[in-house]
């Protein structure tokens, strides 16, 4: 296409050059002159004021409409130019058009709740799910906040605190039977994405499965009991003397089996929600002393080298009945799990970061691989081994539990051949500081 710009410089010329030999022809030039300018400047404003007009309608422009300015240099360039954009555009508009309604669709089939906020929580968008599980009503609560439609506290803690990586659960507003997992993800320019789902056939399971638990463990424990204490009775008869071997290999396998349903029963108790009776302030160095004695006796003639290191005046709040399961599980495992004569220790401190138990041995070590699975149920490293010193492949889960129940953290560090060091941490927030007793300040 020509460059219309020297053809309408062209013309503009000619038509003055015109104007000025007509103006010279009747001694008037400059007045015609004039004339001729206004009548190019009143063309130009027209064309001007009719694309504009056209343009603000909103009405696509039609060639037939433009027919008149079809001999126009440099409109008819233009009309064209911009016939070919609005056409551009509205391809554009029917592709994104396409590509919304399969979107909506998509978003209307998820079984999840999908409720797009916006930055001041407001409901900008919501989609079927969102009716049956959060209970919103399309559109009728658009621009509604989010917390004004579903209360719980859980979920508007949740929302206030704008923890993206965390997600909560809570039951459904519309049924106290549905449980919801919620999670909140951001996108865009202040918006986010807030999904439910229904975890409801989850926690049912859960639940079935602890129920088990509690139910075959309680049934379970009276016949071991009573198996075990005719055992007892048996043993010490004097009669006894060529069954005494098959007797006591019965009542330690009774004792083991008393063991594991004792640790079953305390998981259950930690699953669900652990004690119930508020966190009391704990003698945590007595409680050390009271296992570290036991743990010498269960030693025995194995020879382990026992040292305890803790700090008198630092105690913890929390429940010590959990908290002595967790601490003995650690330092009996040390003595069932490390060669005759290793050295365990034990310490107790405080650190900028909070108070921690420490329970370090040199033994085997733990290999790498297996240090992501030791918190697991009944999983255990060396299985035979482990059955024969009595292990029962709970110990460090209820480890994990108990400090789960008090915002605490079980860390491990092992190497194969040098040893490993199980390490409680809690936060500052559950020391307590107890200044020594007077006659123990005077003999420190």
């Amino acid at each position: 296409m020509p460059n219309p710009w020297p053809i309408l410089l062209g013309r503009t010329l000619g038509l003055l050059l015109l104007a000025g030999l007509l103006g010279w022809f009747i001694g008037h030039v400059t007045p015609v002159l004039l004339i001729a300018a206004l009548a190019c400047l009143g063309w130009h404003l027209y064309h001007l004021y009719r694309l504009e007009r056209w343009l603000n309608a909103g009405v696509p422009i039609r060639w037939p409409d433009t027919a008149p300015l079809q001999g126009s240099a440099i409109w008819k360039p233009l009309y064209r130019t911009v016939y070919r954009l609005q056409q551009r555009s509205r391809k554009r508009k029917r592709k994104l058009s396409r590509f919304l309604e399969q979107f909506q669709a998509a978003a209307f089939a998820l079984p999840d709740a999908a409720v797009v906020l916006k930055d001041d929580d407001t409901v900008a968008w919501c989609n079927e799910s969102a009716r049956r599980l959060l209970g919103l009503r399309p559109p009728q609560d658009f621009g509604l906040r989010i917390t004004t439609l579903v209360r719980h506290p859980s979920f508007v803690e949740f929302l206030t605190r704008r923890d993206y990586e965390d997600c909560v659960e809570f039951p459904s507003p519309v049924t106290d039977v549905v449980s919801l997992n919620v999670r909140v993800v951001p996108y865009g320019k202040k918006r986010r994405l807030l999904l439910a789902a229904d975890v409801s056939r989850l926690h049912r399971l859960e639940q079935i499965r602890r129920d088990f638990v509690a139910n075959v463990s309680h049934e379970l424990r009276t016949p071991l009991t009573v198996i075990n204490g005719y055992l007892e009775t048996l043993l010490d008869s004097d009669d006894m003397d060529r069954w005494d071997l098959p007797l006591r290999r019965m009542q330690q396998q009774a004792g083991r089996m008393l063991h594991i349903i004792e640790s079953l029963l305390m998981l259950s108790r930690l699953e669900t929600q652990g004690e119930t009776s508020p966190p009391q302030t704990v003698k945590t160095p007595d409680l050390l002393e009271a296992i570290v004695e036991d743990a010498v006796a269960l030693s025995g003639e194995h020879g382990h080298h026992i040292h305890l290191e803790a700090d008198h005046q630092l105690w913890i709040r929390g429940w010590e009945r959990e908290l002595r399961s967790a601490f003995s599980n650690l330092v009996y495992n040390a003595v069932r799990h490390t060669p005759d004569g290793s050295k365990i220790t034990i310490r107790w401190y405080e650190d900028p970061r909070g108070a921690h138990l420490e329970v370090e041995d040199n033994g085997d070590g733990i290999p790498a691989n297996h240090l992501p699975r030791i918190t697991e149920r009944f999983y255990r490293v060396d299985r035979g081994r482990q059955r024969e010193k009595g292990g029962t492949g709970l110990g460090l889960a209820i480890v994990k539990h108990v400090m789960h129940h008090h915002d605490g953290q079980l860390n491990v560090i092992s190497l194969v051949g040098v040893g490993s060091l199980f390490a409680c941490d809690f936060q500052t927030t559950q020391i307590v500081r107890k200044p020594l007793p007077v006659a123990d300040r005077a003999t420190s």
